[in-house]
């Protein structure tokens, strides 16, 4: 086996344990020592890092795609990073995770950012990809404001789930009303 292949397979396999499986890093610096591999966290990143220069081409085509959803969900959660370079400028100081599904041509996209934007601001640059003659999305989320993805149109149907949880909330003092 050629090392760029064998390079490439290593690169596939410790990303897929930890993005698609959620093994951190130092969980599998212990497995493959385990194995006789010595392969310190700082290598792992490395190689999931020059793996990932190579992949995003195929990351901006999975964005391109998911833009041209015809149901489009978006929600974020806070996050915390150890380390984040953060700009002079930028007045947040919160970190978010955004998941961002897209359904079309019967396939479900599914992305992920984390950085200091909410999910509307993330969805918004996934829109901006959109092909103009498509009609506006429909977009399902929570009722946050910061879902929005500013100034693109879309039809938003918002959670029920997240609706029916303030009924809950207050349905002892308004039985009928609620019911």
């Amino acid at each position: 086996m050629g090392a760029d292949k064998y390079d490439a397979t290593a690169a596939g396999m410790i990303a897929l344990l930890k993005y698609g499986s959620g093994v951190p890093f130092y969980r599998l610096e212990r497995l493959e020592s385990h194995l006789g591999i010595p392969l310190p966290v700082a290598t792992q990143w490395q190689i999931v890092a020059a793996a990932a220069a190579r992949l995003m081409p195929v990351w901006e085509e999975l964005i391109r795609q998911a833009a041209q959803g015809q149901l489009l969900h978006n929600d974020d959660t806070s996050m915390r990073i150890l380390c984040f370079r953060r700009e002079a400028s930028d007045v947040r100081t919160g970190l978010f995770t955004s998941g961002i599904v897209s359904v079309w041509a019967g396939h479900r996209i599914a992305m992920f950012f984390t950085g200091r934007q909410h999910a509307g601001e993330n969805l918004a640059e996934v829109l901006r990809r959109r092909a103009a003659a498509l009609a506006p999305p429909i977009q399902m989320c929570d009722a946050l404001s910061r879902n929005a993805p500013q100034p693109w149109r879309v039809l938003l149907a918002n959670c029920l789930a997240h609706g029916r949880r303030h009924f809950v909330e207050v349905v002892k003092s308004f039985p009928d009303q609620c019911r």
